[in-house]
């Protein structure tokens, strides 16, 4: 949920700098169908999505998959997508190195108003759900994990990680600057 926040803030601060969508649409990608089968693999593997978890078995492969061809593409797009690929390659490298699951603080994701989710995950015998692993003194780079959070009273709140918000201002940054591709200086 969080890039959707940094989707929001790029539209809001790019039609304060007086830009507009016109500019969005005039921007071209490269393989946009890698995004699609990210997305695809996500609806699939995250319980967020559909409610449950569709595919259990490669929860970890799939994961680690989903962010390589987020990757790819981002590299393949990298004169517009740079800013976000800080955030990408900081998810990646923590998510890699706990076997393919994101460690998440039960305490941030009860402040996000997801108490069921943090129930869960400390109630599950191998200390995962779905995507994610309970943070412990075990996990690795727990600085990189799932601690920050959107408070409950926030629409869509969530428990996130710094390349969850490194990406949600990349996207920002992108969306901003194309609404301002055709407008001219003043």
């Amino acid at each position: 949920m969080i890039p959707f926040f940094g989707i929001a803030l790029g539209l809001a601060t790019g039609f304060i700098r007086r830009g507009s969508l016109r500019g969005l649409a005039e921007l071209r990608f490269n393989a946009i169908w890698l995004l699609f089968i990210t997305l695809l693999i996500q609806i699939l593997i995250f319980p967020w999505v559909l409610g449950t978890v569709i595919i259990e078995q490669a929860t970890a492969y799939l994961h680690i998959a989903s962010y390589g061809l987020a990757a790819v593409f981002l590299i393949l797009n990298f004169r517009i997508f740079w800013p976000v690929l800080p955030g990408l390659i900081l998810n990646l490298l923590v998510i890699a190195a706990n076997g393919g699951f994101m460690p998440a603080d039960p305490e941030a994701l009860r402040r996000a108003g997801e108490s069921a989710t943090a129930e869960a995950l400390l109630a599950s015998s191998d200390g995962t759900l779905a995507n994610i692993r309970l943070m412990t003194d075990g996990t690795l780079l727990n600085i990189l994990g799932d601690w920050l959070f959107v408070p409950d009273w926030v629409p869509f709140a969530t428990a996130f990680s710094i390349g969850d918000l490194l990406i949600a201002l990349g996207i920002a940054w992108i969306v901003q600057a194309g609404m301002n591709i055709l407008t001219p200086p003043r």
